[in-house]
């Protein structure tokens, strides 16, 4: 993407897509401040409304969805600002070549970098499509640092947000301006549930129900938009 000469993924797909602009329910929107906002979708061939029936089954899958999720306010301004200098450190490590190999993996406005256990995905798949992704042989990436544990996971303990020796592996996902991840469920061979995500940085959201496609990209509305603050925990279950 940033070969194409763009650098805000925003800006490719308003350029990919500028009908959205004046299509209702299209665009990027700021987060709201209500904590979950359901979005309807509209038929792009027609513009008209969903439904009746369409409406109830999104609303039903946007209930179902809250009922998995927990969000809390633990970290401060402060705190968030000492674990974000960490995080800095770690993107200069990486860049340095200090970690393991399957430690860092990069993407156009993404990367991401795994600690204590990372897996294969995406495209690194032998064989494409649910329940192919692969844990890395153990120590082929580097141990959790001790500042996650001092910082972050301590807090979790402390706040019963997960049981104390929940957590065995740790991934920083560093966004650039307009990075995003397409719709994706964390490997259930893989992952145990909690999921536990904490945002630091700036404020973002999460999307859940996009129907993404590709060439051009376009992205189809959620069913449930989750405004996410900077310092806040998102439980998924």
């Amino acid at each position: 993407m940033a070969g194409s000469g763009y650098t805000d993924l925003r800006e490719k797909l308003k350029s990919m897509m500028p009908y959205r602009d004046n299509h209702k329910g299209g665009g990027l929107r700021e987060p709201p401040d209500p904590p979950y906002e359901r979005k309807r979708r509209y038929h792009e061939d027609s513009g008209s409304e969903p439904s009746d029936y369409e409406e109830q089954k999104e609303e039903e899958e946007a209930r179902k969805v809250k009922s998995g999720i927990r969000q809390l306010r633990l970290f401060s301004a402060e705190e968030c600002a000492k674990i974000e200098a960490r995080i800095e450190d770690v993107v200069s490590r990486a860049e340095k070549g200090l970690y393991k190999e399957h430690t860092v993996d990069r993407a156009p406005l993404r990367n991401k970098y795994f600690f204590g256990e990372g897996y294969t995905y995406g495209s690194q798949l032998q064989r494409r499509g649910p329940g192919q992704e692969r844990l890395y042989p153990r120590g082929e990436v580097d141990a959790i640092p001790e500042w996650v544990h001092d910082l972050v996971i301590r807090k979790l303990v402390e706040h019963r947000v997960i049981p104390e020796g929940f957590v065995n592996s740790a991934v920083i996902n560093d966004y650039q301006p307009g990075g995003c991840i397409v719709s994706h469920v964390d490997p259930i061979h893989i992952f145990e549930r909690p999921i536990v995500s904490v945002s630091f940085f700036s404020d973002s959201a999460l999307c859940f129900g996009c129907k993404f496609q590709f060439k051009p990209i376009r992205v189809s509305e959620p069913v449930l938009f989750l405004p996410v603050k900077r310092g806040s925990v998102t439980v998924l279950r």
